[in-house]
């Protein structure tokens, strides 16, 4: 099955196409199911719970982390679902990965503020890894919005390591099954390590590319030894969700908006765009066909799906638009509409015709980035 959702999984190996996706939204789960070429929603759970992400182990086994209530777990394809709970300190998750770790079947889910549980069991018990809280930059980790608390925005599973993203202010690594954390020198700032996505691909062990929501794509060739700015595409400034094909290493996709949330609330609208690169992100191309041109919502997440001599990518966006392409990204269809599918209150600050709210516009970042956002907003 397709799992598609901000903070989830979003990279996926198939025997073919799936016929089953499952989109986590801010009112819950949809489940979509594909008959004749044609989409259709099919199932609707969860309803009046914001789905930041959806995950599964090997085995079909579904985990939806929510913002508020905590995890809730499926056995059967997302039609019923269980809050599972047990030993959870916090609730409000923005992202959880399930699959393997040292040859372990977990899934680890991180919340706001900025705490990762891991459980072994399904979900029927949860423990919390406290070295992430060792961090030396742990007390500087921020959010421009209130209540301007730092999350754990993404978390990669890499064989033997464990990868943990803060929105905003670090990426840590673990070969200790998360007993010990190492932090990456992304920026000597912690307020400009804003980790949106983590890609590493087998094929490149020793090189990670980033999505920093401040400065843009990032990289490093020595395992996070020494990063470098990948240049943006023009009019491409917030990259959000990024996906890696897991048989080419250097074929990337990645969804973005022009300037940052700020300009969009402003403007009413963020200009969400989809670029591909063939090249490890040395040069994008923007896809365009059947994708709007200068549409007000973002596309907040992306997955591709993978098999033996093809591949699918799917989005979605803040107002619940999601779209398919089946052919490399070049021509896109919209299948479904759903409720949004967001990373924390986009959706609301990029309805129609709304009013200002105090927990949307009333954004605040460090110096730098207030500087580099009020100069770009000069050029928009």
């Amino acid at each position: 099955m397709i799992l598609l959702s901000n903070g989830g999984t979003n990279i996926q190996r198939a025997s073919g196409p799936s016929d089953t996706m499952i989109i986590g939204t801010v009112d819950g789960i949809a489940v979509l199911a594909r008959t004749d070429k044609l989409w259709a929603v099919k199932h609707r759970a969860l309803q009046g719970v914001f789905v930041s992400a959806v995950t599964a182990l090997d085995d079909g086994t579904l985990f939806a982390a929510t913002r508020g209530v905590g995890i809730a777990r499926s056995d059967d394809g997302g039609m019923t679902w269980k809050w599972v709970n047990n030993g959870l300190s916090h609730y409000e998750f923005w992202s959880a990965r399930a699959g393997k770790l040292q040859g372990r079947d977990v899934v680890f889910a991180g919340s706001l503020p900025a705490h990762l549980y891991v459980s072994e069991n399904k979900g029927e018990s949860w423990q919390e890894l406290p070295a992430l809280r060792h961090a030396d930059s742990v007390a500087r980790w921020t959010f421009p919005p209130p209540p301007r608390v730092g999350h754990i925005k993404d978390i990669v599973l890499d064989g033997d390591r464990l990868l943990v993203g803060i929105e905003i202010g670090a990426l840590l690594v673990s070969t200790d099954f998360g007993k010990s954390f190492t932090e990456l020198p992304v920026d000597p700032d912690p307020q400009e390590c804003d980790i949106h996505r983590i890609l590493v691909h087998p094929a490149r062990p020793d090189r990670y590319i980033i999505a920093n929501g401040i400065v843009g794509m990032m990289a490093s060739e020595d395992g996070g030894k020494t990063w470098h700015r990948i240049a943006m595409p023009p009019q491409a400034d917030y990259p959000d969700a990024i996906v890696i094909h897991p048989d080419h290493p250097d074929l990337l996709f990645m969804s973005v908006g022009v300037g940052w949330p700020l300009h969009w609330y402003e403007r009413g609208r963020a200009r969400g765009k989809i670029f591909r690169s063939a090249d490890a992100g040395k040069t994008w191309e923007r896809l365009l066909g059947g994708l709007p041109n200068g549409q007000r919502a973002l596309f907040s997440a992306l997955t591709i799906e993978a098999w033996s001599g093809g591949y699918a990518l799917y989005a979605a966006d803040t107002d619940g638009q999601v779209f398919e392409s089946l052919d490399t990204g070049e021509t896109w269809t919209i299948i479904a509409d759903v409720a949004p599918v967001s990373k924390g209150e986009f959706y609301k600050g990029l309805v129609r015709d709304r009013v200002k709210l105090a927990g949307v516009d009333d954004i605040v970042a460090n110096a730098k980035a207030s500087k580099r956002w009020e100069d770009a907003g000069k050029k928009l």
